[in-house]
């Protein structure tokens, strides 16, 4: 005879997802955690695989469509989470630059 389980009620997901996601105005106040990358920084955080890879798949025989592959799919990759995130990298740079123009 098998033993009959009791199966617990479980939370609706709604309220797991607001515990999970911090609203926007959590975000605005939590301290920028990459705010000490330059722009330089990103940038080189953006070519230096992508170099490498081409580099790469260039010396691999027969990997034509790797080389052209990759990239749409790195550059996706990235517009997808700066999207996501709202463009802080981009916003930052707005936000000093017309800092110093007043």
């Amino acid at each position: 005879m098998a033993k009959s389980k009791k199966r617990r009620k479980k939370k609706p997901l709604s309220n797991q997802r607001q515990q999970a996601t911090p609203s926007t105005q959590d975000q605005e106040e939590r301290p920028d955690k990459f705010g000490w990358i330059p722009l330089w920084g990103w940038i080189l955080i953006f070519l230096v695989p992508l170099i490498i890879s081409e580099f790469m798949f260039y010396n691999t025989p027969g990997r034509t469509v790797s080389m052209i592959l990759f990239p749409l799919a790195w550059i996706g990759f990235w517009v997808t989470i700066m999207n996501r995130s709202g463009w802080p990298i981009i916003k930052k740079r707005n936000k000093k630059h017309n800092d110093e123009e007043k």
